[in-house]
């Protein structure tokens, strides 16, 4: 008899229970967090800084990376960083695109779409013109974390693109 009734009240109070939209000001203050933190990132790969890149980095089972046709962890992710950036002298960057997605008040998503290059300390470079960025960040108590990213090169359109619309 008890459960006939605990169940219909849970189902009543699960489907009373909404979720308030955020406000305009909320989400303005996470664009204006998210904008520093992406800039702090940016900049840290654009002088090779492996300290700064690990600090941006949320240390949880949740860290998934995809990057030079690899999947990373977290700890995996951090050998890349500490094994590769010493060896990068600078990277540039020339934005086409860019959007901030704010999904909640701790958490968001930046999308960039732009030429990145980056010129190793034994003189060679790569020059991608079509460079394509996901980051999601999350926020904690010592600021914003990277937990998700994706990085990748625009592929070649095929030959014949007569039937893409």
């Amino acid at each position: 008899m008890k459960t006939r009734f605990l169940i219909p009240v849970l189902l009543l109070v699960a489907a009373c229970t909404t979720n308030k939209p955020m406000t305009e000001e909320q989400k303005a203050a996470v664009l204006d967090e998210g904008t520093a933190i992406v800039r702090e990132m940016f900049g840290a790969l654009a002088v090779s800084d492996a300290g700064k890149m690990v600090s941006l980095c949320e240390n949880s089972d949740d860290f998934t990376f995809i990057f030079a046709g690899g999947v990373y962890n977290y700890q995996s992710m951090i050998e890349v960083i500490n094994n590769m950036l010493p060896e990068v002298e600078k990277q540039t960057f020339d934005t086409k695109f860019e959007r901030y997605t704010v999904i909640d008040p701790t958490c968001f998503v930046y999308n960039w779409h732009g030429r990145n290059g980056v010129y190793m300390k034994s003189g060679e470079a790569s020059v991608e013109e079509d460079y394509l960025v996901t980051y999601a960040f999350r926020k904690h108590d010592d600021g914003w974390k990277l937990f998700n990213g994706h990085e990748s090169s625009s592929p070649a359109m095929p030959a014949d693109t007569a039937g893409v619309q």
